[in-house]
């Protein structure tokens, strides 16, 4: 009788010891899920800043015959739908999204942009910003992080 016991208390042991290792390694796949996901977006936002940066820089389109260069830099409108047209391709829901642009910007640093002087190179600057929240393990589904994307590139008029 001793010997059924010690069998039937060790099943017991093993079946314990399977859930919490099948525990754990469910919640660390799911982790590394998040956290591919957490990435990818990140660098699409880093990405739909950089084309709404790229955008931002360049003159209008120029007109007339020969064409004449233009002085005109987009107007912040048209660099928002530029970005939101980038997000919305890339699957995000765009209508979350928060998008600054700022085509007056001198000395650009990650914080945001400092004053200007008299002959200083202006900067377009853009940021935008999503909330993130965890999808794959509900019990994280309360959990927002804000991800920005961030980029700055030299206007090409130089208007000061």
């Amino acid at each position: 009788m001793s010997v059924e016991r010690t069998e039937s208390s060790q099943r017991g042991a093993a079946m314990v010891e399977a859930a919490l290792t099948m525990l754990t390694l469910l919640v660390l796949v799911f982790a590394i899920f998040e956290a591919g996901r957490l990435l990818n977006i990140q660098q699409t936002l880093t990405n739909a800043a950089r084309e709404g940066a790229r955008f931002s820089v360049l003159p209008a389109a120029a007109t007339g015959t020969p064409p004449v260069p233009s002085d005109t830099l987009p107007s912040s409108t048209a660099v928002q739908a530029r970005v939101q047209d980038f997000l919305n391709a890339s699957g995000l829901n765009g209508s979350t999204a928060t998008i600054a642009v700022n085509q007056a910007c001198c000395n650009p640093t990650p914080s945001g942009c400092g004053t200007c002087a008299t002959g200083d190179i202006r900067y377009s600057r853009i940021e935008i910003t999503v909330p993130y929240r965890v999808i794959s393990i509900s019990m994280f589904g309360l959990l927002e992080v804000n991800l920005h994307g961030r980029a700055a590139m030299r206007n090409e008029t130089n208007l000061k």
